[in-house]
């Protein structure tokens, strides 16, 4: 396939239940018993903020498996350049022992992803990485039924990336920015047909960016002062607040850690486990 390049740019752990064994630490776990685990995570940006999955930083991550889940919130950011450098950490994540699942964000190489084949897998459609398989785009508007822990076997997950750069004018049309990076009218509707056939009902929403209602509490001081800008996706997702049901909701973009509410989680440097964390709030 032609690739356009872009611009550059054994214990138990919290959050994973143990495998095969029961003790002390992970009560409840049956004996022999498997828990897909789905973690979440913020914007990596190519190889810039990826090493928060290092096993240094986050050794729970030696303990999963390849039915086990890592999403990514957004700006995955690779490929973009075709650099040694971003071959070096596909490679890298490829041959972490989880999936990688991610959904786009405002800082991709969108030339890349129109060129790779769409496929489905879990009831929506994605794109595989023909050469890194274990790394795959969740495609806007989806609605997914992921693997999940034993008591539950899958969770619904609806999936719409995107996101608004405040920077565009510094940057060069279809080269280092894509007005792709806002989703179209028919990645709207295809959204709300598919929420539509799940009775407008999920566990999980995966987002980059978040409603306009939640920006006061995600933006920084010196953004409020300058004020708050909307566009489409925000104010759609204002809409969607309104008249989905769901559990979670997790989104990136912002470059923050913290919970506006009980039920909406900005991420950036910090993994979190769905189950840990729905547990914890009393949704599991």
């Amino acid at each position: 396939m032609q690739v356009e390049w872009c611009a550059p740019q054994a214990a138990c752990v919290p959050g994973l239940a143990c495998r095969g064994t029961r003790s002390a630490q992970c009560a409840g776990t049956v004996e022999g018993e498997e828990r897909m685990a789905i973690w979440v995570t913020g914007d990596i940006h190519g190889g810039i903020d990826i090493a928060k999955l290092s096993y240094r930083r986050w050794p729970q991550g030696r303990l999963l498996t390849r039915e086990d889940s890592v999403i990514i919130a957004g700006d995955f950011g690779m490929p973009w350049s075709g650099s040694n450098d971003e071959l070096y950490w596909l490679d890298w994540l490829n041959n972490r022992p989880w999936t990688t699942l991610y959904v786009d964000g405002n800082h991709e190489c969108y030339s890349y992803l129109e060129d790779l084949p769409v496929t489905e897998r879990w009831g929506g459609k994605v794109q595989v990485y023909p050469e890194y398989p274990n790394i795959i785009r969740l495609m806007r508007g989806q609605v997914f039924d992921l693997p999940a822990e034993a008591a539950r076997s899958t969770r619904r997950v609806f999936t719409m990336g995107g996101a608004n750069s405040h920077d565009k004018e510094w940057r060069t049309p279809g080269w280092s920015w894509f007005p792709e990076e806002l989703p179209s009218w028919d990645e709207y509707a295809e959204a709300e047909r598919n929420l539509a056939a799940a009775d407008w009902q999920v566990d999980l929403v995966i987002s980059h960016c978040c409603a306009t209602r939640w920006l006061p509490a995600v933006l920084p001081a010196d953004s409020l002062a300058e004020g708050i800008t909307t566009d489409a996706l925000t104010t759609w997702f204002d809409d969607i607040e309104d008249r989905l049901s769901f559990r979670m909701w997790f989104f990136g973009h912002y470059h923050t850690d913290v919970m506006p509410d009980t039920r909406h989680r900005a991420l950036y440097r910090d993994i979190v486990s769905v189950n840990e964390l729905l547990a914890e709030s009393g949704r599991a």
